[in-house]
Parts: C-alpha cells; sequence; structure tokens
C-alpha cells in the first residue's frame, strides 16, 4: 500500500511527470553544441534565453509553460539543437499542448539518437497522447530492450502497461461513441488546471477546484510546483457561466481544497481539506443563509491516510468514497460504507479487486436517480491516464464490472470527476485536450444517443369542423396559422469505390455569401442525413469522416427539384487509402511566389485537422504549375509552394517527419495547357498519402 501526502490531485497530475521524471535526467544544454560558429548574431540574447528556460526547467511542472516559452525563443536562434528540441518536446508534453511534442522529440532524436538515455520512451509517451499507437508501442519495446535484466527489476515504469493502453485505444478510437464533448470556455477554465465540476441540485452554481494563481494567493506546492487548489463557484447566466469567484473564506485552508460534492437539498457541503491527516473529508452546514466551518466528517471514515473525493446515493443513506486507508489494494481505492439502525456510518469495507485495481481509482459520483455510479481508473481496459468507468447495481444488489466509457469521453490523457445528470442527457468532467485553455480544463458532455431509423407513424386525423361545439364555450378568434417553409437537405455519404455507407460522417453546410456553417448533422449507421436549410440556393458543403480524406465542394441546390420540402445531395468520399491523392483547390499564393495568402487558411486547417485526426499517415504534399515560364524556374517554384504549405502545417503541430514536399514543375497536367482554364487548374497543391 502506497501512501502519498499530496493535494487530492497532485498524486494525478504527477502521474504524468513523474514517470518522466524517472528517465528524464534533465540533460544540460551546453553552448558549444548551442552556438552556430558561422552565426553569431543574437546568440548572447538567445544564450540567455536558454538560462532562464534552465532555471524554471529544473523549479518544477508548474513552470514547464514559463520554461518552454524562453526555449521556444531560444530554438529561433539555432532550430538544431537536440537537446533544446528534446527539452521543448518534454516541455510540451507535461502540458495540454502535448500534440506539439512529437515534432521537436523526433527531430531531437533525428539529430542525435542518444540525446537522452530516456528518448525512446518519451517519444512513446508522445505517441501515445497522440494516439498513434503503432509508433508508441515500437518505441515503448525500444525503450524496454535497452535495460538488462537486473535494470529491469528495478525499473519503476511498467513498460508492459503502457503497450496494453495503447492496444486498448486503437480498439476504442475504432469504435467511437456519439457525443459532443463542449469546453465551457474561458470564463470558466484558466490557463491552469482546472477540475473536479461539482453542479449544485439548483443546477444554477457550479463548483470546481482550480491550480490558477490568485491575489495575495501565490505560494506553489512543492511537489509539483504548482499553485495551492482552491474553490471557486460560478452562477449560471442564460446558457452561459458567469466569472467565477473563489468561495467563503471558511472553506480555505492554509494548503490544498476542494469541494467534492453537495448534499440534494442543497444544505450541506463535502470538501477535501489538505491541511487534515495528509488529506481529508470535511462538511459544512448552511445555516442561516451562511456556510459554518468545516468539521470531520465521520470518525469511521476519516483515518491518518488520504480520503479524497466522496458520493452519496440518491437516497443519501449508502456512500463511496476514495482512500489510500489499511486495505487498500493499490494506492487509491474505492470504500463502501451505509448507514445503520441508528443512523451512524458503518465501518468502510473495500469493494474488492472486481472495482479496485493495483492501479489508483478515483473521482467516485452516484448517478443522481439511478443505481449507477461513475469512477476513474487507471487500471481495467484504460487507454492511458486515467479513464471513466461505470458500474451498475443490479436487483441482486450485485454490482456489474466496471465499463469504459469509450473514446471520445476517454483519451490516453486523465480524464476524471464525471457527474452524470439525471436524465443522462449529458455530464460535466475534466479532462485534457488539444481544445483546452490550459492543463485540465472542464468540459461539458451531451450524449448523442443510439442511432435511430426514422419511422413514419399512421394516426387517426380527425376532422373539427364536423364536431358540434358545446354551446356555452368561450370562443376565441383562430390565430393566423403560420406555414412552416423550411426545406431539409438530404442524401447519403458513400465510400467512393465500395459504395458502402459511411457511419458518423460529418457534414457541414456553409453559407457562401456569409461563409458561416449554418447547419451541422451526423450521417446514421445507413449513410443517410438530413438537414434542414433556410433556402433553396447553393451552399459550400464539407464532409468529415475518421479514416477517409476531407469532402469539400459546392452543392449546387438552386439547379435541384425540391420533392416534399426535400432536396437530395449525396455525397462519396475517398478512403485514406496509400496513394490516394487530393488536390488542395482552396489554396492560393501571391504572384510568383510562395508566399500563402490568408484565404487559404481554411482549406489548410482541413489538411492539419486530417492529419491530428489520423496521427499515423504520411503524406506528400506537391507543387505544380502551369507551362509557362521555364522548365527550371517552374520546378523552383512549385517546390517552394510546397514546402510553405508543410512549413505551414507543422506549425500547427504536425510532425515534420510525417511530411515530405516535391515539386513537379509542369510535367504532371490535369488539364490543357492551351486554355486559361486548363493552366488555372494545373496551377495546383495536392497531397498524396505515402503511407497509414
Amino acid at each position: 500500500m502506497k501512501i502519498i501526502k499530496s493535494t487530492i490531485l497532485s498524486f494525478i497530475t504527477l502521474l504524468l511527470i513523474g514517470p518522466l521524471s524517472i528517465a528524464q535526467e534533465n540533460i544540460k544544454i551546453k553552448k558549444s553544441d548551442f552556438q552556430i560558429e558561422i552565426k553569431e548574431v543574437g546568440f548572447k540574447e538567445a544564450w540567455k534565453e536558454i538560462k532562464e528556460g534552465e532555471k524554471l526547467f529544473t523549479a518544477g511542472l508548474g513552470t514547464f509553460p514559463n520554461a518552454l516559452e524562453h526555449y521556444l525563443k531560444a530554438n529561433k536562434y539555432n532550430s538544431d539543437c537536440a537537446e533544446l528540441n528534446y527539452k521543448i518536446g518534454v516541455c510540451y508534453l507535461a502540458t495540454d499542448k502535448f500534440y506539439h511534442a512529437t515534432q521537436y522529440l523526433e527531430k531531437a532524436y533525428l539529430k542525435d539518437n542518444n540525446v537522452a538515455g530516456d528518448v525512446h520512451y518519451i517519444l512513446a509517451r508522445a505517441y501515445h497522447l497522440n494516439l498513434d499507437f503503432d509508433n508508441a508501442i515500437e518505441n515503448y519495446k525500444a525503450y524496454y530492450s535497452s535495460f538488462s535484466v537486473k535494470e529491469l527489476e528495478k525499473l519503476e515504469i511498467n513498460i508492459d502497461k503502457f503497450i496494453k493502453e495503447c492496444k486498448f485505444g486503437k480498439e476504442l478510437v475504432n469504435s467511437p461513441d456519439r457525443v459532443i464533448i463542449n469546453n465551457l470556455g474561458p470564463r470558466i477554465n484558466s490557463e491552469y488546471d482546472d477540475y473536479n465540476p461539482v453542479l449544485h441540485p439548483n443546477q444554477d452554481q457550479l463548483y470546481f477546484t482550480s491550480r490558477r494563481e490568485t491575489e495575495n494567493k501565490d505560494k506553489r506546492y512543492e511537489a509539483d510546483n504548482k499553485f495551492f487548489e482552491n474553490i471557486f463557484v460560478s452562477k449560471q447566466a442564460g446558457e452561459l457561466w458567469k466569472k467565477p469567484k473563489m468561495l467563503d473564506n471558511k472553506m480555505d485552508s492554509k494548503n490544498n481544497e476542494s469541494v467534492v460534492a453537495i448534499s440534494p437539498d442543497g444544505n450541506r457541503i463535502y470538501l477535501y481539506n489538505g491541511d487534515e491527516n495528509g488529506g481529508d473529508i470535511m462538511v459544512s452546514e448552511l445555516k442561516k443563509g451562511n456556510w459554518k466551518s468545516p468539521k470531520g466528517i465521520s470518525g469511521k471514515i476519516l483515518s491518518k491516510y488520504k480520503e479524497t473525493t466522496i458520493t452519496f446515493s440518491p437516497e443519501g443513506n449508502e456512500m463511496f468514497f476514495v482512500s489510500n486507508q489499511y486495505g487498500s489494494i493499490g494506492g487509491m481505492d474505492i470504500f463502501y460504507s451505509k448507514l445503520d439502525e441508528k443512523e451512524k456510518w458503518t465501518e468502510p469495507t473495500n469493494m474488492g479487486a472486481a472495482i479496485n485495481t493495483i492501479y489508483d481509482e478515483e473521482g467516485v459520483s452516484w448517478h443522481p436517480k439511478e443505481d449507477k455510479v461513475y469512477f476513474s481508473s487507471q487500471g481495467f481496459n484504460s487507454m492511458g491516464g486515467f479513464d471513466v468507468f461505470v458500474m451498475e447495481r443490479d436487483e441482486n444488489g450485485m454490482w456489474s464490472s466496471p465499463e469504459n466509457l469509450g473514446y471520445p469521453v476517454n483519451t490516453p490523457n486523465d480524464d476524471l470527476f464525471l457527474k452524470m445528470d439525471e436524465n443522462n442527457k449529458y455530464a460535466y468532467y475534466s479532462s485534457v485536450r488539444d481544445n483546452g485553455f490550459g492543463g485540465k480544463d472542464l468540459y461539458k458532455i451531451i450524449f448523442l444517443g443510439e442511432e435511430k431509423e426514422l419511422k413514419l407513424s399512421k394516426e387517426d386525423i380527425f376532422l373539427a369542423w364536423n364536431h358540434k361545439p358545446i354551446d356555452d364555450l368561450f370562443y376565441h378568434n383562430p390565430n393566423e396559422v403560420k406555414v412552416d417553409t423550411a426545406l431539409f437537405m438530404i442524401g447519403f455519404v458513400t465510400d467512393s469505390k465500395t459504395a458502402e455507407p459511411i457511419k458518423l460522417a460529418k457534414i457541414e453546410v456553409i453559407d457562401l455569401e456569409l461563409s458561416q456553417v449554418i447547419a451541422t448533422g451526423l450521417a446514421d449507421t445507413a449513410g443517410a442525413y438530413q438537414l434542414k436549410i433556410p433556402k433553396k440556393k447553393d451552399f459550400g458543403v464539407e464532409v468529415t469522416a475518421k479514416d477517409y480524406l476531407f469532402f469539400v465542394e459546392i452543392a449546387y441546390l438552386s439547379q435541384k427539384q425540391v420533392v416534399d420540402s426535400k432536396i437530395q445531395a449525396n455525397f462519396q468520399l475517398d478512403k485514406i487509402d496509400v496513394g490516394a491523392k487530393m488536390v488542395l483547390n482552396n489554396i492560393f499564393f501571391e504572384t510568383n511566389k510562395a508566399t500563402i495568402k490568408p484565404e487559404s487558411t481554411t482549406e489548410l486547417e482541413r489538411l492539419a485537422n486530417l492529419l491530428i485526426e489520423n496521427p499515423t499517415i504520411r503524406l506528400e504534399i506537391s507543387g505544380h504549375t502551369d507551362n509557362v515560364g521555364s522548365y527550371r524556374a517552374n520546378q523552383k517554384l512549385s517546390e517552394s509552394r510546397a514546402k510553405s504549405v508543410v512549413e505551414y502545417l507543422v506549425s500547427k503541430g504536425v510532425g515534420s517527419s510525417r511530411l515530405e514536399y516535391k515539386g513537379y514543375s509542369f510535367n504532371q497536367p490535369i488539364a490543357d495547357n492551351n486554355t486559361a482554364e486548363g493552366r488555372s487548374q494545373n496551377r495546383r497543391v495536392e497531397f498524396k498519402v505515402l503511407s497509414k
């Protein structure tokens, strides 16, 4: 049994950097390796940035983002320094911008494959977090093979577990659930860690924990060099949440604190207090509109060890809580207690090996209406970090085996503290995702449910005109009946080669005049979709689907016939296969230059997203010209333009090793160079899939 005296999440945040620190040798960037002899200008300023970055890096996880800023400035002077690229990669890996880590770590390894003893492990972690499971497994194995048998016995990193997580991850990603995951936005989330959402029973107040810097509270926690935890509360304002405020001073401690639960009547609030016995659950009661000073929840529940999250059954007579007290199977476990006939909590019992693993469990939460309990675990079939699981109690009182909530709710990073609403329509939780504002953020999950077939029901239609009214009723003049003149765009999304339906394809309809998305939908299991559109006119359409190239085209609806308020438009997508090509029609350059025009951003973002969502594919970006001018000049121009596209993609977090660029001058025309229209088509950029 391991005992860690730390904040409610300090042991969680250390999971990311903890394994890194075992092999992360804090290698020094030598002046002789960093300085470029032929490039003296700027060295002095760049070396100052290195020294500042080194101080912040050595200080710990909390100042990694600050170290990263200095490292990136130094990188402008010398972008080929292996040690610097390695440290930039490590900093990115330990933050919410982990998707940038791969390109720097790959570059460090290519420059010096002995840049650090753990380079394969760090690369594996980067690939793992970015869903590139095959490359992750390959690098985990390479790291594992670098140790002798005796050294492996002392190795604190469980490489076999990471490899299993990658295999689980591949299964989960291949069967994504139908959910929408929305960040709660900058009003709630900060550039620091924000987590553990607890909604008031009235649904109008959101409590959460934050490691953000606050006025007069700028001390950092020694274990991870981050600011101490504080409790914040935000009130609802329509569909939005107001700017949060710190909770009442009576809830405040000198250490870490977090709201973990609120009673159904809203009169009791349960808190984690890091000052008490290494971490205890306290309870505060609401009296005459004011919160009383928190007291320990129960002598039987509290111990000299750590108790973190707690949850109660809908009736309030049963509880689960998380602790590493005596009887733990491994680290933090889930314990159970109930009220006896004297309204006292019984001696807690460990839920056993069917629920608890040799790894940590955390964030336990009972469904508000049902016999379901949600919690996060590093064990079972986790795809990495903490994954959210659910277990359900049957009529015989037996709890089911924990079930992974699947991807994209779960990721290879930490996904924690899920709180489900009573109707199973949505949930709040904390996660680390690529659209975050910094560290862990709070998200709302909207569950779309199973796909359903549209069915037409036949009902009796009663004719009101032949019904004799009752004489003594009051009558009202009839209101004007407004006729719904809305149109629907319908159709199918299919594979261009097999004609098989593509399920879960995302269709976005774009108003070309406003440059706005005016309708979004998903194709069902039959590849069918239906979207409401304002009127009959031409729209832009973007279709995306997993394992397929993106599709962008104009749907000329103005030329189509309307049948029963419906206009049909079908779309065929090309699968991401080796050798597959696609012309990027909306990339524009300045005349005779490789400078990308701003109006190209949308198309480039689509391509970047394709690469991020399919992290294993490699592309060749190719430039092509018409036959006006010399071959040599056109060759140089076509290559420069392809290179510009690659550089843009790399700036968006795509690993440079996944991209190649080539110029083909006018050797590969797709139209007649003897016409202006043909020459326009030949001046293009396209990509080809090299591997997947």
